[in-house]
C-alpha cells in the first residue's frame, strides 16, 4: 500500500503516512481528487490548477504557523500539534492524534532588523499539496545596513532540487554579503551591483551542479530557479535567471500625486511594479500578444527557459537597477505566491490588508501572504520575502557603518 498523497509505502492500519503526515483515516474510502498539473518535458516547476474562492484568515488563525530560524531541520516541539494542539513528542509526532508536525524545512522564518537600517521578514513553507519544499531562500543583514534576499524555487520534475535550492541560496547569500560597501553617484553604485550579483548566481549555479555531482549526475539533475535583491539605502539592485520574481510596493500605490517613473533616471514606478521578467514560456506568449490573464491561464505558462543546475543551457542572469525615493516594500518570491497574485497592485493590497489586520513587522506581514496562498490551495512550495525600504531624506549619509 502506498500514501496518496506522497506515494510513500505505508502499512496496513497506519493512521498517518510517516513520510508526509497525511491523515489517511479522513482519505479512507474516499478518491483522492487530482490537481491537474502541467510540466515541461524536462524542466518546469509545477502548473497550478484553478484557484478555489477565497477562504477567510486572520492573523488569528493562520494557515502557516511560526517557527523560529536555526535549529537545524528538526521540529519545534516547543509548538503544538497544528491539527489538534496537543503536545508534539520528540520524535515530531503527536502525542494524542499521531499527526506529523511540520518541520523546519517544510516551514521557517528568517527576520533581521535594527535601528537605521532595513528590516527584513520572510518565510519559506511547503504548501498544502506538495510532499515536500522544494522552494529555500537565505536573507542577510549586513553591519553596513545592507540587506540580502536570495529566492530558489526547485524544479519539481528534477529529484532533490530541494537540495539544489538551499544550496544555492545560502551561496549567493554570502557573495552578496561579503560585497564592500558602495560608494559615488548613484550611477556608479548601480553598475558596481551587476558584477556582483552576476557573481552570486554564478555561485549558486556552481552549487546547483555540485549537488548533481554528488549524486553521480543523474539523467534529470537537481535544478532551480534565482532571483537575488540587496537593498542599499535608496537602491535596489535585482539579478534573476528563471520565473521566480521581485516587486515593488510603494505604500502611497494609487494616491494622487504618487505617479513616478522608471525611465532614464531609474526611479520606482509610482503604482508598484514587477521588477522581474519571467523566462518562461509565459513570457513569450506575453509577447507574442496574449493578455497577462490568458497566458497565466495557458498550461505551459510556467515553464521554464532559463534555470540553474547542471543540465542549464543559459544560467546567465538579466540584471536591473532602480532608485527609490519614498517609502514602500521589495518583495521577493516564488512562483507559490504570485500564482495567486501576480499583480503588483494585487500583492500591495495584500500587504495593505496583512497591515490592516495588525502585521506589524515584515515577518508577520509575509506569513499573512502564505497564509493567503495557503488559503487559496497551496498547490505550490511558497516563499515570500519583504525588505522594508525607507530612503534616507536628501543630505544624509547613504551608508552607516
Amino acid at each position: 500500500m502506498t500514501c496518496p498523497h506522497c506515494g510513500e509505502t505505508i502499512a496496513a492500519g497506519d493512521v498517518f503516512c510517516e513520510a508526509c503526515g497525511t491523515d489517511l483515516g479522513a482519505l479512507a474510502g474516499t478518491a483522492a481528487a487530482p490537481v491537474p498539473v502541467g510540466v515541461d518535458d524536462a524542466h518546469d516547476d509545477a502548473i497550478t490548477a484553478p484557484s478555489p474562492a477565497p477562504s477567510p484568515v486572520t492573523p488569528e488563525q493562520p494557515r502557516t504557523h511560526l517557527l523560529q530560524p536555526g535549529g537545524g531541520s528538526g521540529v519545534d516541539t516547543s509548538l503544538p500539534c497544528a491539527a489538534c494542539g496537543a503536545e508534539v513528542a520528540d520524535d515530531g509526532f503527536c502525542t494524542v492524534c499521531g499527526h506529523r508536525a511540520r518541520t523546519r524545512r517544510e516551514h521557517w522564518t528568517e527576520t533581521h532588523g535594527r535601528a537605521g537600517a532595513p528590516a527584513i521578514g520572510a518565510v519559506c513553507d511547503k504548501g498544502i499539496s506538495h510532499a515536500r519544499n522544494e522552494d529555500a531562500m537565505a536573507t542577510a543583514l549586513t553591519p553596513s545596513g545592507l540587506a540580502v534576499v536570495v529566492v530558489c524555487d526547485g524544479v519539481t520534475t528534477a529529484p532533490d532540487s530541494d537540495r539544489a535550492s538551499l544550496a544555492a541560496s545560502a551561496s549567493a547569500r554570502d557573495v552578496l554579503a561579503a560585497a564592500p560597501v558602495t560608494t559615488g553617484a548613484f550611477a556608479a553604485r548601480l553598475s558596481a551591483w551587476e558584477p556582483v550579483l552576476a557573481a552570486s548566481c554564478r555561485a549558486a549555479n556552481a552549487e546547483a551542479v555540485a549537488i548533481a555531482r554528488t549524486l553521480g549526475d543523474p539523467p534529470e539533475p537537481p535544478s532551480c530557479t534565482f532571483v537575488a535583491a540587496v537593498v542599499e539605502a535608496d537602491l535596489i539592485a535585482i539579478a534573476w535567471c528563471g520565473d521566480s520574481r521581485a516587486y515593488w510596493l510603494p505604500d502611497d500605490a494609487g494616491s494622487a500625486g504618487s505617479a513616478g517613473s522608471d525611465g532614464g533616471d531609474g526611479s520606482a514606478g509610482g503604482d508598484g511594479e514587477q521588477l522581474t521578467l519571467d523566462h518562461s514560456l509565459g513570457t513569450e506568449m506575453i509577447r507574442s500578444g496574449m493578455s497577462r490573464e490568458q497566458a497565466e491561464a495557458d498550461p505551459t505558462c510556467h515553464t521554464i527557459t532559463r534555470w540553474l543546475g547542471a543540465d542549464s543551457v543559459d544560467p546567465t542572469p538579466e540584471f536591473r537597477a532602480l532608485r527609490v525615493e519614498r517609502a514602500g516594500w521589495l518583495l521577493v518570491c516564488s512562483d507559490g505566491m504570485w500564482n495567486y497574485a501576480s499583480g503588483a497592485s494585487d500583492l500591495a493590497a495584500l500587504v495593505a490588508r496583512a497591515v490592516g489586520d495588525g502585521a506589524d513587522t515584515p515577518t508577520a506581514i509575509a506569513e499573512s501572504l502564505a497564509a493567503f496562498a495557503n488559503a487559496q490551495g497551496g498547490h505550490d512550495n511558497i516563499t515570500v520575502a519583504l525588505v522594508r525600504c525607507e530612503p534616507p531624506r536628501p543630505g544624509t549619509p547613504l551608508t552607516t557603518t
